[in-house]
This record gives structure tokens, sequence and C-alpha cells, in this order.
């Protein structure tokens, strides 16, 4: 094997591992292309997520090996009603893919959960939402700004198959609508596609990569 080739399997391997630490991992745009790390461009294009490549097959022992299981296990309904919930306020554009969306607002989240509940809000019903959020803003499906108030959809939601967003369209269709966001700052400018071309092959261990979730469910607890 040349030097070169070894080189590229030891930084693989180095990359490998501060996603085992870390999860997913912002960058700078100019950082080459990983094998098995999925390339999600941020929407000004200042910065570039490394997100694991979903190969099929592998199961949960897998994510809780990472530290990254498919929904925060706590409130696990809970959880994932508030995450179809920032779907349907920040995939807009739902003709294309999921990220990097629109930013959402806490105000909006709070009036599609009242809505799909049917109910006015209660007092706990805030309490819910904002754990849900950090929890989905840990495992990296969200991004969110607690101080703004402001969310966005988290770089993991590139990995979502064609399947997968077909599912979620028909699930959006069937939430409230939501009401327009009202932005603390404006949004960044969207710059073009990364440039760099997404890895085409697996990672050396096929053990050491995540699973794409399913759609999210938003059954009753």
């Amino acid at each position: 094997m040349s030097t070169e080739a070894v080189e590229r399997r030891l930084d693989n391997a180095l990359w490998w591992a501060k996603v085992q630490s870390a999860g997913p991992l912002e960058v700078d745009p100019d950082t080459p292309a990983v094998a098995g790390l999925t390339r999600a461009v941020s929407p000004d294009g200042s910065s570039v997520w490394l997100v694991p490549t979903l190969p099929s097959g592998a199961g949960h022992t897998v994510l809780e090996e990472l530290g990254t299981p498919p929904v925060a296990v706590e409130q696990p309904n809970e959880t994932a009603r508030v995450l179809a919930i920032c779907v349907t306020c920040c995939w807009t554009d739902r003709s294309g893919p999921a990220w990097p969306g629109a930013i959402g607002t806490l105000a909006q989240v709070r009036s599609v959960y009242a809505g799909m509940r049917g109910r006015p809000e209660q007092s706990s019903d805030l309490t819910l939402i904002i754990g849900s959020l950090r929890r989905l803003h840990a495992t990296h499906w969200l991004l969110w700004n607690e101080k703004a108030g402001e969310v966005r959809l988290g770089p993991r939601t590139i990995t979502w198959t064609p399947t997968d967003l077909s599912t979620l369209r028909d699930l959006c269709r069937h939430l409230p609508d939501p009401p327009p966001a009202v932005l603390t700052s404006p949004p960044p400018a969207t710059q073009d596609p990364d440039p760099l071309p997404g890895p085409s092959e697996r990672p050396p261990s096929p053990d050491t990569a995540l699973t794409t979730p399913p759609a999210p469910a938003v059954a009753d607890e």
C-alpha cells in the first residue's frame, strides 16, 4: 500500500474517531471530503457539517455505541412530535430537500403544538416543548437557539432518504399550518451547494456508522 493511501486511511480513521466522540462535526468549508461522511453545507456557506453516511443494516446497538440514538430516549413520543412540528415549520419548500430549510420560531412550534393537540395551550406545554427541543439539539436533529427562540433543522436530517421525505411530506399536510415566522435577525443568505463531491465509499467498518431513523411518529403518549 502506498504512503498516500496509508495517510488517507489514517486521516479517515481520525475523522471517524471525532464523529464517534462528538457526533456530526461542523468544520471549515475547505475541509477535504472524508470517506463515509456526508457533507451538509450551512445556509450561508460559512461551514460544513460532516455527518456519517448511513449504510443499510446497521441497527440500534450501533447508534447506542456512538451515543447518538435515532430519537432521544427520554419521552420519545413527545420528542418525535416536536421534531415533526419543527419539520413542518422549517421545511418550507417541500419540493426540494429538507436540509438546510428555513428558520422557525418557538412561537410557531407552540402554535402548531396546540393545534395538533386540538386545545388551547396549557402551562405544561412549554416545558415539554423546550425539553424536546434541547434533546433534539443535543442529538443534532435540530439546531436550537434558545436565547433567540429560533430553530433550524439539524445536519442529521440530510441523511433522510427520498422515502423518508415522502412520508414527512404527507405528515406535514396533516399538521396545522404554522403562523408566519417573526425572526429576531434576518435569515442568512443562501450560498451555492458544496462544490466538493460527497463520499462514494463506505467507512472501513460498518459497525461505526449510523442508521436512518424512521420518520417521526406523532402518536399520543
